[in-house]
């Protein structure tokens, strides 16, 4: 029974997320398994391909599976998957973010079965219309997925809690990290201080924000947070930003802080990188201020290099980041009282460097929870199960 080849269907937003995120279970499952995967050609994280796809049992299929809320390109969608679903016949389908989720769900075929994993719910991090609708596009996912898949705890209690049957949270640290490549000890004293170096920041209180620079993200508490912290340590610390901007999500700032974002002396806009690891080496505090997570991959790769973070006390955060022991979880109150408080940490931070110093130690504490190879084997368990029961 287990060594029967399998047609597993992987469905996610775009190529830029699979390779990121699915890239390793995808080629685990391919050495016994037939692995396909529907996804959009674009990249919303642009790094480089984590293999060379083509050595194995992968198929590719490209569909524009959009991540606004067209109602005539998400049926469009639905029906180019359904279409690749009927050609390819997979034994499981298995899908990705809301986003990927609903178009997959939308003609689901009987004979097949259907998960979907949500990466972070919009019916538990929106307000008002917002929430109306993914409310109901959601609870439309949960009722016709076979299993249901949850990556934080706040998301989880509420899911349980209404399909009490075949719903689940992942044991491992959201999807993880990779710990032989976010590990501090790679680099030496010598290597930092060259990288500083190089960066002319020697000397200098680095924060670093990673990821696309968009106000559910708190990329706007991001700038506002440094501009005024610049004020008081003018000259003395340094803002990392490791992503880009993302064209169909706003940044928050207004049309002079753009300028301002890419003009600023202090800020150093490093773009999409495949060495994240390498900036996190150098820096001193992790700060991510987002409202909208699953389990933020960030801040565990910050945490595996031993980096302490600053955060909001939001779902999937405070999954990872323990108040006091690893970072700071601010309750967020409103935008310039969240930006007094993030500023406060920082500053606290930068004057008190055996607390840093703390707060850094403690992050290895749990250092081999963060692995990805947690989420790996855990979803390798599940297929294999998922094959005995077929």
């Amino acid at each position: 029974m287990m060594n029967i080849m399998y047609k597993v269907l992987i469905v996610i937003t775009d190529y830029g997320s699979f390779n990121n995120f699915l890239a390793e279970i995808a080629i685990q499952l391919s050495f016994e398994n037939e692995i396909h995967v529907i996804c959009s050609d674009s990249n919303v994280i642009n790094i480089a391909d984590k293999f060379d796809y083509t050595k194995y049992n992968l198929t590719f299929h490209t569909v524009n599976i959009p991540r606004s809320t067209s109602i005539t390109k998400l049926i469009k969608s639905a029906y180019a998957i359904r279409n690749i679903i009927a050609y390819v016949n997979p034994n499981l389908v298995y899908a990705h973010f809301t986003t990927g989720i609903f178009p997959v769900i939308l003609f689901r075929k009987k004979s097949i079965k259907y998960w979907g994993t949500f990466h972070g719910l919009g019916m538990n991090a929106s307000s008002g219309f917002r929430k109306i609708m993914f409310s109901i596009v959601e609870f439309f996912c949960f009722l016709r997925l076979d299993k249901r898949f949850l990556i934080n705890s706040k998301d989880f209690k509420l899911v349980s809690s209404m399909f009490k049957k075949n719903t689940f949270k992942y044991n491992s640290c959201g999807v993880g990290c990779d710990l032989n490549k976010f590990d501090n000890k790679r680099f030496t004293e010598v290597d930092k201080l060259n990288l500083k170096q190089s960066l002319n920041i020697d000397g200098k209180f680095v924060i670093t924000y990673t990821g696309r620079f968009v106000e559910f993200k708190g990329f706007d508490l991001v700038y506002r947070s440094f501009v005024k912290l610049i004020e008081e340590f003018p000259g003395k610390v340094v803002l990392l930003l490791i992503g880009g901007k993302d064209p169909i999500h706003p940044t928050g700032l207004t049309v002079k802080e753009e300028i301002d974002l890419f003009k600023n002396k202090y800020i150093l806009n490093l773009g999409y990188s495949s060495i994240v690891e390498n900036y996190l080496a150098i820096t001193d505090v992790f700060l991510f201020p987002s409202k909208k997570e699953g389990l933020p991959v960030c801040i565990v790769e910050a945490l595996s290099m031993g980096v302490p973070v600053v955060t909001l006390d939001e779902r999937g955060n405070s999954d990872v980041v323990k108040n006091n022991f690893n970072g700071y979880l601010l309750k967020s109150i409103s935008k310039s009282n969240d930006i007094d408080k993030i500023v406060e940490k920082l500053k606290y931070l930068n004057l008190n460097k055996d607390v840093l110093e703390k707060l850094s130690l403690n992050c290895f504490k749990n250092h081999h929870m963060y692995s990805r190879s947690f989420f790996v084997e855990e979803q390798l368990k599940l297929i294999n199960y998922f094959k005995t029961e077929v």
